[in-house]
């Protein structure tokens, strides 16, 4: 009874040693994860206190060609993407619209103290709203 009693409590404390190192990396790299979406969560909250823009002019052709215009300045401290910031009239997502930064179509990054200028091909509208990537928003009424 000695032994059979001895050797069954080494049997276990063998299978606890093997199942806390089997269970440690597995919560090391649940740790790991979850404080690298804490940063990242906490990245975004900072840049979006740091966004902050203002429509700086719009206006409407009736009588040319029907398109709005839209000029909007970045005020505030964070880099914004021009392909992530997406304009809604009248409550209706625009796929398909004119961005140009400082005159310049081809750029895709809208820096801090530069003005955006939307272009868009619609009836008169209502109300155009411009969203940022991190959903920061400028609304214009009564166009």
């Amino acid at each position: 009874m000695g032994f059979s009693t001895s050797g069954a409590t080494a049997i276990i404390f063998v299978g606890v040693l093997v199942a806390a190192g089997i269970a440690y990396p597995v919560f090391q790299t649940a740790q790991e994860e979850r404080m690298a979406a804490m940063e990242e969560h906490d990245d975004r909250a900072l840049a979006m206190r740091n966004t902050a823009i203002e429509v700086a002019s719009w206006s409407y052709n009736e009588s040319g060609n029907g398109n709005f215009t839209m000029s909007v300045n970045n005020t505030g401290s964070t880099a914004l993407s021009v392909p992530e910031t997406d304009l809604l009239v009248d409550g209706v997502y625009e796929e398909s619209y004119e961005a140009s930064v400082e005159g310049r179509a081809e750029r895709e990054l809208w820096q801090p103290g530069e003005t955006l200028a939307v272009n868009v091909s619609t009836a008169r509208p209502n109300r155009v709203k411009l969203v940022t990537e991190y959903g920061i928003a400028e609304t214009v009424t009564e166009v």
